[in-house]
């Protein structure tokens, strides 16, 4: 029993719950009786307060848990959005740059800066031959279509090829190898992707046919040099590009090719060396240059029978007399000088057309010819061959306009 004047502590609580016979005799004094249901109802008091704050504790843990899978769930929600959006940027700008500079702009924050780096890089350049004239007596949703079964085509074998089209200029399309992402066979690449490019024509054409549209004819020229490469452009509006004399000369080297033809620099080929399939070579000294360059006209790379291109069968047709034409040579685009007076001779299903002419223009030259009997109507040729001691010269002829056509088609031809 507890001394009256001692209150009872735990341990000696403790120690009549060890002891039965002890515990009966304690609380057979009313004093301890009193003392233990005072300390029994502190328990109990406590004990209540326990629960309650477990309670507590335990609907604030489920209402943290719940919060956090809420906030889990949002941000699950970001990821799944950030994906999504990021897939429509692919997407959506993947139409009009590259895979490769997407992932730049996306991947890494310095990709949006501008500023460039100087780099050697290989430029392909192509353009449709007489696509104005074509384009002349047709509406504008048959233009869009023609361009766009082109330029899809073109861009799947550029692809191919992991060249980065840097731009689509109307009919033309500028695209460069070895940047943004580095290729240390930048140059082959380039004109690999040109022949795949002039045999994919077929199948555009092909593909026009079906709906009714006339064939087209592409020249391309390559050329390897070093321009600056970067975000050019402000804050506001970038982009992608390259910039130098070197895309220039790319741009000249094209102007002097004709339809289903691939013409590249000398500095190209030096890198090709023996594995480079040529016609025949030229010297031009392009608008701008210091010197004479050679260029070389390109069909096919060794050891690939699927980059090769082969010349078509063509039917040449000669004139029992000739007829009368007149020609002005071109500088640029621009034409200048008073008509010269030809003669047309013959004249092939592809549209190469000898003439005979007091004044024989220059290898690669651009001119421009009339039909005497169809003065309002002109069409576009390049000088194939020329012999100026003979006064005969031999022209590609491009997109011809349907009343010329038929104007032609008309004259009293002998098939050779």
């Amino acid at each position: 029993m507890a001394d009256a004047r001692q209150q009872p502590d735990d341990a000696w609580w403790r120690g009549l719950l060890a002891d039965p016979e002890a515990a009966e005799q304690a609380l057979a004094d009313p004093a301890t009786r009193a003392a233990f249901v005072a300390a029994a109802a502190a328990l109990q008091a406590e004990h209540d307060d326990m629960t309650l704050l477990h309670e507590a504790t335990l609907d604030h843990a489920n209402e943290i848990e719940e919060q956090l899978a809420v906030k889990v769930e949002q941000v699950e929600a970001l990821v799944v959005e950030l994906e999504v959006r990021n897939a429509f940027i692919r997407e959506v700008f993947g139409r009009y740059i590259t895979d490769e500079v997407v992932n730049t702009l996306l991947e890494s924050p310095e990709g949006r800066q501008l500023g460039g780096e100087r780099r050697t890089i290989t430029l392909l350049l192509s353009d449709l031959r007489g696509f104005s004239t074509l384009c002349e007596g047709l509406g504008p949703e048959q233009v869009l279509q023609i361009l766009n079964i082109y330029l899809g085509a073109m861009a799947d074998v550029i692809g191919e090829y992991r060249g980065s089209i840097n731009e689509f200029i109307g009919d033309a399309i500028l695209a460069v190898f070895g940047a943004p992402v580095q290729q240390e066979d930048h140059p082959e690449r380039a004109v690999a992707c040109a022949l795949a490019m002039q045999r994919a024509m077929s199948r555009v054409n092909a593909e026009l046919a079906e709906h009714g549209l006339p064939a087209l004819e592409m020249g391309i020229g390559v050329h390897t040099g070093e321009v600056v490469v970067g975000n050019i452009g402000s804050s506001k509006r970038a982009k992608y590009g390259v910039v130098g004399s070197h895309v220039n000369l790319a741009s000249r080297i094209e102007s002097y090719t004709v339809g289903g033809q691939v013409l590249i620099s000398e500095s190209t080929a030096a890198v090709l060396g023996d594995r480079l399939r040529t016609r025949q070579s030229f010297q031009v000294l392009p608008k701008g240059a210091r010197e004479a360059i050679t260029i070389y006209d390109v069909c096919g790379l060794a050891g690939d029978p699927e980059l090769v291109l082969r010349e078509p069968v063509t039917t040449r047709r000669s004139l029992v007399a000739g007829v009368s034409v007149r020609f002005i040579v071109l500088e640029g685009k621009d034409a200048s000088g008073e008509p010269l007076a030809a003669t047309l001779l013959s004249l092939d299903d592809r549209g190469d057309a000898e003439l005979a002419a007091a004044y024989v223009p220059d290898l690669l030259a651009s001119i421009k010819l009339v039909l005497d009997s169809v003065p309002d109507e002109d069409v576009y040729a390049k000088v194939l061959e020329c012999s100026h001691d003979h006064g005969i010269f031999r022209v590609r002829l491009a997109a011809v306009p349907p009343r010329l056509a038929a104007a032609l088609d008309a004259l009293p031809w002998v098939t050779s």
